[in-house]
């Protein structure tokens, strides 16, 4: 199921407003680096000004992990292809393990540890800052009941996932972001009914 984000209409919370600039600053710099032309005008722009910070060294360095392929067509326009899963898997994760640690040190923290969502976050945080993958266990003993379930947004959280991969088997990057506008429109509501 594809979800649609209302981008107009997103406004995070102050706390999380980083995550929501992070999320949109990943998929504006992805587009913009598969872009043929755009990809020209930021060559021809590197300056003797700009040679402490080699633009066009980035530039090919992003071409080499990404695997970029731009295909010029016949009526003059181009297509581009590149493979960035491992990409938005790693900003996923970031994403993942920042909303965590924002929640967490944060004054709002006590009034959302007990949410069933914030069990949820601490799980994928978890997995997401070891190796991406569930874990359970911590010195030999469950974290989580037998027959617990953690639920949010149709994905289930249970023992059965153990040593599963998190990012991007379990869940996306479009996902978690959703999840942290989630806390984002909680501390909204939170701050709306302390005033």
């Amino acid at each position: 199921m594809e979800t649609i984000i209302d981008v107009k209409n997103t406004n995070f919370h102050p706390l999380l407003k980083d995550i929501e600039n992070m999320f949109w600053f990943f998929f504006l710099s992805i587009r913009t680096l598969s872009d043929y032309e755009i990809r020209n005008l930021l060559r021809q722009k590197n300056t003797i000004q700009e040679a402490y910070l080699s633009f066009n060294e980035m530039l090919d360095k992003f071409d080499r992990t990404s695997n970029i392929h731009i295909k010029m067509n016949n009526d003059g326009s181009a297509t581009s292809t590149a493979n960035i899963l491992d990409k938005m898997i790693f900003m996923g994760r970031a994403i993942a393990v920042l909303v965590y640690e924002y929640l967490l040190s944060s004054n709002y923290f006590s009034k959302v540890k007990d949410d069933t969502e914030f069990k949820f976050l601490k799980h994928i945080r978890n997995g997401a800052a070891h190796d991406n993958k569930f874990d359970f266990k911590y010195k030999n003993r469950w974290t989580i009941g037998k027959t617990k379930k953690i639920e949010w947004n149709g994905l289930i959280i249970n023992r059965e996932l153990q040593d599963k991969t998190v990012f991007n088997d379990f869940i996306t990057l479009t996902g978690v972001f959703l999840l942290a506008k989630h806390f984002s429109d909680k501390l909204v509501l939170i701050d709306s009914q302390s005033t």
